[in-house]
């Protein structure tokens, strides 16, 4: 049998097969490797940014620090229905705290197509049959449940005034109520403040009236703060527990025997936020002067910053100080409701072992105090003083300034009260001063920053009704008309 000229030898080897399989398996392993290797760098050694133009869940400085201190686990149950409207920023948001850290862990509870879960959790965390739309926070024993209220700021101004029947969701306070929870629940330490009683102050129980201290009271217990009244009178000494005593605009002065229980507590590093309005009389006068602080029997105006026939002053200059530091690089003012004086005293020496006074906000140059002025009225034959006047001061003693020292004294007295209560306390930059004037008074630097409402952004589209007839033609007869014609046209070609 002759052999065919024609047939070829095969081109590779049965070795040089194997040699070129071998190869192949070798690259695809070795980029395996390099995938999982860069897989597992990534991981480890990441960066995140924000590319959105609002950057709507983009944590603040506070935020990052808190979680970032966290050391025990932290359970965090959105009972929601995930049709509802805030249920996506809420899950994103938290998302992100748990990024920052792991040990805050997310649980999704559905109550609409889970309800067997959901009476679960109900039953667990005490929660009435009626209850939806909640974010739990669990650690340490202790549980903070948020609504859904809680977290929208609303812009009732429309409906009030009779121009329509739109409510607008124009804020957003997830993040700090989320950040304020946090800091509650995974902190083992419960600090107990106290509001005095028994000299006409603010009603820390009333959230309904005008002139209520109820939301101030809210801010605190959100703070992870436990609140009780207290009075000084007969016997009644200071608990050993007490870390703040508020005393809210006391209108009747305390008595010599209230005054000296109050002087022992403070001279044994006490803390004290006195909130004195235009009106009050305290009989504290000559016991602050003795701590360095000057109380004036006046109302201080602002013609610069003062909206008209409105009694209030925007305050707008601050001092460097961890109370009002970061009011002052937000520019965010306070408004102040008819205030009295509140400074320095003159002559008092700020050495080593005396109190540091430091003067946290002051008027403009066309501040003027008025004495006994009323109602935002400026007799010219009652002018007391004029030029930039002091309205609040912030005391310390017995430590490093700015640093936390549970030995040291602190105290912040304000020329006004009017300016934390129920219908003022959302007013300008007021709940932000509250929140880190306690936390300054209670040694927390780690909360003394600010967490503000993010903004609500609406687009609004309007299309007329011959728009609204152009568009459903280009969708409902030309866009698929170009398509069968097109599909046409292929298929005519294709053909021939």
């Amino acid at each position: 049998m002759m052999r065919d000229e024609t047939e070829q030898p095969a081109s590779f080897s049965t070795g040089r097969r194997w040699g070129q399989a071998l190869n192949f398996v070798l690259a695809v392993l070795a980029a395996a490797a390099l995938v999982l290797l860069a897989n597992h760098l990534a991981s480890r050694h990441y960066v995140r940014a924000a590319w959105t133009a609002n950057a709507d869940f983009t944590l603040s400085p506070l935020t990052r620090q808190v979680l970032q201190s966290l050391t025990n686990t932290v359970r965090v149950v959105v009972f929601y229905d995930r049709s509802e409207s805030l249920y996506t920023p809420v899950t994103a948001l938290l998302k992100e705290y748990s990024l920052v850290n792991p040990r805050v862990e997310i649980e999704v509870v559905n109550y609409v197509v889970e309800p067997a879960k959901a009476e679960l959790i109900k039953a667990r965390y005490r929660l009435t049959p009626q209850a939806r739309d909640l974010v739990i926070f669990d650690a340490n024993g202790k549980t903070k449940v948020i609504t859904q209220s809680d977290l929208s700021q609303y812009d009732l101004t429309s409906f009030v005034v009779g121009q329509g029947r739109d409510i607008r969701r124009t804020g957003f306070h997830g993040e700090r109520l989320f950040t304020g929870a946090l800091a509650t629940v995974a902190d083992t330490s419960t600090p107990q403040a106290y509001f005095l009683t028994g000299h006409g102050e603010h009603d820390h129980g009333n959230s309904s009236h005008d002139i209520g201290y109820g939301k101030f009271a809210a801010l605190l217990l959100d703070n992870g703060v436990r609140l009780a009244p207290l009075s000084l009178a007969g016997t009644n000494a200071f608990p050993a527990d007490c870390r703040l005593l508020i005393a809210a605009g006391p209108q009747v002065p305390l008595d010599i025997a209230e005054q000296e229980k109050l002087e022992k507590y403070l001279q044994s590093g006490g803390r004290l936020l006195l909130l004195l309005n235009y009106t009050s009389r305290s009989g504290l006068e000559p016991m602050l002067a003795r701590w360095g602080v000057d109380v004036g029997d006046n109302t201080v105006i602002d013609e610069r910053n003062s909206p008209p026939a409105s009694g209030s002053v925007l305050v707008n200059q601050f001092d460097p100080h961890p109370v009002v530091g970061s009011l002052s690089s937000a520019r965010l003012p306070l408004q102040l409701v008819l205030p009295r004086s509140i400074g320095r005293r003159v002559g008092h020496q700020q050495n080593a072992d005396a109190a540091k006074v430091t003067e946290l906000a002051v008027t403009s140059e066309a501040g003027l105090a008025v004495r006994r002025a009323r109602n935002g009225s400026q007799p010219s034959a009652l002018r007391e003083r004029q030029g930039m006047i002091p309205l609040l001061v912030a005391v310390e003693k017995g430590g490093i300034a700015g640093v936390a020292d549970a030995g040291a004294t602190r105290m912040i007295v304000t020329g006004d009260s009017y300016f934390l209560d129920n219908q003022m306390l959302e007013a300008a930059a007021n709940r932000e001063f509250a929140w880190h004037a306690a936390n300054w008074l209670l040694d927390r630097p780690q909360f003394l920053g600010g967490i503000g409402p993010r903004p609500v952004r609406e687009h609004t589209f309007t299309i007329t009704a011959a728009k609204m007839r152009r568009l459903f033609w280009i969708l409902v007869a030309i866009i698929p008309g170009a398509c069968l014609t097109f599909g046409l046209l292929i298929w005519i070609r294709r053909q021939r």
